[in-house]
């Protein structure tokens, strides 16, 4: 059997009790996969391209075909 199973707002204390659980049936498998928000990825997103830009290192290109060719495409 397979269950699914969303928690918001997990802290970590949570999450080791979690495990904890898991451990006591041997057979049970946990995964876990942490979901951000649009706007979090975003703001993210947003924050390493301007660290990008202020150091130097953000790659702009004039054209698809520029792209392509820096891409190895």
């Amino acid at each position: 059997m397979t269950v699914s199973l969303t928690i918001r707002n997990a802290d970590k204390a949570l999450i080791s009790a979690l495990k904890s659980v898991c451990k006591l049936h041997p057979e049970a498998q946990m995964s876990i996969k942490k979901h951000y928000s649009l706007t979090e990825e975003l703001k993210a997103e947003h924050q390493e391209i301007l660290n990008s830009y202020s150091q130097g290192t953000l790659q702009t290109f004039d054209s698809m075909e520029e792209y392509e060719a820096a891409h190895g495409l």
